[in-house]
């Protein structure tokens, strides 16, 4: 076991350098973005469908260009940015194990990481799918389900949620790698247990502003990266089927959608790789993953204890972690 000789080079990095690691990693790991996170978005799609689909196949039979048809599509396309949104975090989650796990191990198996997933899945379903509003968010929405439109329930409603996710998620973004990477219980008897409350705050509390200030200038990225890749979709739509239509219920009810998607995937791996930043910049991860793989050549593994977040594994690959090559990218470097 070598913890220096890791998959992705363990140092500090700039916003831009996770950027384009983001591009090296999906090159590096294609199925952790359409095995692991289509896996765990699938349901969260349907969902979705099932709740929103309705209003723009309704508005289709008496036409999509009227004035009361725009502001049934401005509800469907507010509303389901705001879900995807909501929901990528929880989404996620077999993406995070996976990748989590990638960066000590070669190739971690999937049913390992499905496993996993399976057996944390009341403690993150309740930290990340209610109690970060992505649940109450598709009540809300079932709950006015064949309704006309409302200035309440679809304009103020869906700016509620955006204003409690932006909040929420700058300040506190790492949820997800500290519930099912730490595994760090949402609550303990003990006192001197590390609960997800203590863990978030002492790696988030120090650098707050500039969490803020990454997710900020992210969350603007993202908005473009969705518009381009949704004009990407229809423009191959266009070629292969000289469909060129901009406002149809194939780009309503796939494109649109699948856009949102994989633009959430994305931000899966950026949060990752923000989090390992985070790691490197507030506790010196680096330096310890240096030393203690310099004590296993010399002594033997048992000469310490495995590689540790705040005394606990940053994932269940480390106690088993395999030698592994960097990246060879530049940009991975």
């Amino acid at each position: 076991m070598q913890l220096d000789q890791t998959h992705v080079v363990i140092r500090v990095r700039s916003l831009s350098e996770i950027g384009d690691l983001v591009l090296v990693m999906i090159r590096q790991y294609p199925k952790a973005m359409y095995v692991g996170f289509a896996s765990g978005a699938i349901l969260w799609a349907l969902a979705n469908a099932a709740l929103l689909s309705w209003i723009p196949i309704q508005e289709a039979a008496y036409g999509l260009d009227d004035e009361e048809a725009r502001a049934e599509l401005f509800r469907y396309l507010t509303w389901m940015a705001i879900l995807v949104a909501l929901q990528a975090p929880a989404a996620g989650v077999p993406m995070t194990l996976y990748l989590g796990q990638a960066v000590f191990e070669k190739r971690p198996t999937w049913s390992s990481v499905f496993a996993e997933t399976r057996r944390q899945f009341w403690k993150w379903i309740w930290a990340l799918g209610v109690m970060r509003y992505a649940i109450p968010a598709m009540l809300i929405v079932a709950f006015r389900w064949d309704t006309p439109f409302s200035g309440f329930w679809d304009v103020f409603v869906p700016i509620l949620f955006l204003f409690l996710m932006t909040v929420i998620r700058s300040s506190r973004p790492f949820m997800p790698e500290i519930i099912v990477l730490e595994q760090c219980p949402l609550r303990s008897k003990s006192a001197s247990a590390i609960t997800v409350k203590k863990r978030s705050k002492s790696l988030h509390n120090p650098i707050t502003s500039e969490l803020s200030g990454r997710f900020i200038a992210v969350g603007f990225v993202a908005i473009g990266m969705t518009i381009a890749t949704m004009y990407s979709l229809i423009f191959v739509r266009g070629i292969t089927t000289n469909l060129w239509n901009f406002l149809d219920l194939f780009v309503l009810l796939v494109i649109y959608p699948l856009s949102l998607w994989i633009v959430a995937s994305l931000s899966v791996i950026t949060r990752l790789l923000n989090y390992i930043d985070a790691r490197i910049r507030l506790e010196g991860w680096e330096v310890e993953l240096a030393i203690r793989a310099e004590a296993i050549r010399q002594f033997g593994e048992e000469s310490i204890a495995p590689a540790s977040v705040v005394k606990r594994p940053t994932s269940p690959a480390v106690e088993r972690s395999l030698p592994s090559e960097p990246l060879t990218s530049g940009e991975a470097q």
